[in-house]
């Protein structure tokens, strides 16, 4: 054999080899792959299976194998107040977040919690989806936290005694309302009314008292406890009207959000609610403190509104009277902007409305919302 043609040869058999190895090198990543997801799927995979899926992957444009990769991180628990395309959700009933075809109707859980200096910090105020926060006696605020969103949480609280316009806050939503105890009014409220509620002065085994504080501030609970309540009552699914809900509509570029200060009755209750452009909410501040929960995360809300709301001493312990069924006037924070409006509640169970001055009624972001109740003679300041 001639020079030429052994150098030819060798050459051919380079090439053959320069073939398989560049072969391999493309399959066995996709082979590994497929595998893997074998595995994880099932914990064991078929050989032939897995040919078979590497034989369809290869066959495939790139281009659709990495659209298949995109829609497989697409789902509408990851969706940024934005509507989902192309994924099948529905918006939450409570805070109008897109969520799953299922779960968005959680029967609806409305605690009272304590917000006393001794209380201090409490533990999943930031995980409700509606707050209510409204003065009881001396000017210290308490809150009516919902919570509906089917989330797990281990303690809830401190939970404190009712109020009748926290009751009639549950009932709008006919919520499972959870108190420790109440003034002579709410308890006769919510007897009168037929209120679905769990008190923990008869039903302790759903509650505990924690080491870490004295009483009355060391009353918690968890959703697993009220759950197994919900259950055992066969309560179902939530029973009330939804709100209104929007995407997003941040603010353009150059323009400042307005923040908003509360003034309740002392400075160690009054309230900041500060725009963060990232996140269009608002970030929460008390006594000048960024308000946290006991775990250290941070209390937000993407919708705030204020409405003004007479109240009357009625008794010796300084008790009020709310005159929380009605109408008046409101500011409803949103987008970085602030507007005035009215807000209205026809009845205990009619939800509390809120409107626009050309009496359109308001559209919320998806994301937890913020109503502070405040007494007409406290200074509200939107800056």
């Amino acid at each position: 054999m001639s020079n030429q043609a052994q150098n030819s040869n060798v050459k051919s058999k380079k090439i053959i080899w320069i073939i398989i190895i560049c072969f391999f090198a493309v399959l066995s990543p996709v082979l590994g792959w497929v595998a893997f997801k074998s595995i994880t799927n099932s914990g064991s995979f078929v050989l032939s299976d897995v040919k078979n899926e590497a034989a369809n992957i290869l066959k495939k444009p790139f281009s659709e194998n990495k659209s298949e990769s995109k829609n497989e991180t697409e789902t509408c628990s990851n969706l940024k107040g934005t509507s989902p395309k192309g994924i099948n959700c529905a918006r939450r009933n409570i805070d109008g977040v897109y969520v799953e075809p299922g779960q968005e109707n959680f029967y609806p859980i409305a605690a009272i919690i304590e917000n006393h200096i001794d209380a201090q910090p409490p533990s999943a105020l930031s995980r409700a989806n509606l707050v209510i926060e409204a003065e009881a006696e001396g000017g210290i605020t308490r809150f009516l936290a919902v919570y509906a969103d089917g989330s797990e949480i281990k303690e809830i609280g401190p939970i404190r005694s009712a109020r009748p316009y926290f009751v009639d806050w549950a009932r709008e939503l006919s919520a499972l309302f959870i108190h420790c105890g109440g003034s002579p009014e709410a308890l006769v409220k919510i007897a009168r009314e037929n209120v679905f509620d769990l008190n923990e002065f008869y039903n302790g085994t759903y509650f505990w008292r924690g080491k870490s504080r004295p009483a009355p501030h060391n009353v918690y609970t968890s959703t697993e406890n009220l759950n197994g309540y919900l259950e055992n009552k066969k309560a179902g699914e939530g029973k009330y009207l939804s709100w209104q809900f929007k995407d997003d509509a941040a603010l353009p570029e150059g323009e400042i959000g307005k923040n908003v200060k509360i003034k309740f009755k002392t400075p160690d209750y009054y309230v900041d609610w500060v725009y963060d452009r990232e996140s269009n909410g608002y970030i929460r501040y008390l006594a000048g403190q960024m308000h946290k929960d006991a775990d250290g995360t941070e209390i937000t809300a993407k919708n705030v509104a204020v409405m003004y709301v007479k109240a009357e001493v009625i008794d010796d312990e300084s008790r009020l009277k709310m005159q929380h069924i009605g109408s008046g006037k409101a500011i409803v924070c949103l987008d970085g902007k602030c507007e005035e409006g009215r807000w209205e509640k026809k009845s205990g169970s009619a939800r509390i409305r809120f409107y626009a001055g050309d009496n359109e009624e308001f559209k919320f972001n998806a994301g937890a919302a913020w109503i502070e109740a405040v007494r007409p003679e406290r200074e509200v300041v939107v800056e």
